[in-house]
């Protein structure tokens, strides 16, 4: 097998702080798969994602402590793995979050009640990089 490495320097830079979904993979307590299509920040170079409180995501990130992402470009993607923190999701972070793909006055609309209390925030730090480029 060869080799994991990262992309081509400039290659993704770009593309990741696009609004695109990406797929979040993680592991189940019976240990089968569990891929979901998430939408996404990049933030000082971590992966920032919103779930439901007690989701099959949320129980799985809080349980193994890491997860792989995945971005996909036409033929093209690039995958990642690491560690993640799982905290108290705010309205600030979901407001960006539907900013980032909606437009403001969309995230303002969807984030005026109380929704966040029933949220994490996941942040995904990137330790290994691999992919078709």
């Amino acid at each position: 097998m060869a080799d994991l490495v990262g992309p081509p320097a400039g290659w993704w830079e770009g593309r990741i702080g696009e609004p695109r979904t990406l797929v979040l993979s993680t592991v189940d307590g019976k240990g089968r798969p569990h891929a979901a299509a998430v939408w996404y920040l990049w933030r000082d170079g971590e992966i920032r994602m919103v779930t439901g409180r007690g989701s099959q995501k949320h129980r799985n990130l809080v349980r193994t402590g890491r997860a792989a992402v995945t971005w996909l470009d036409d033929w093209r993607y690039l995958a990642a793995e690491g560690p993640v923190m799982v905290e108290p999701a705010t309205r600030e972070v979901r407001f960006a979050l539907w900013a980032h793909y909606r437009g403001e006055a969309v995230a303002a609309r969807e984030t005026a009640g109380e929704g966040h209390e029933a949220m994490v925030l996941v942040r995904l730090r990137p330790e290994r990089w691999w992919g078709q480029w």
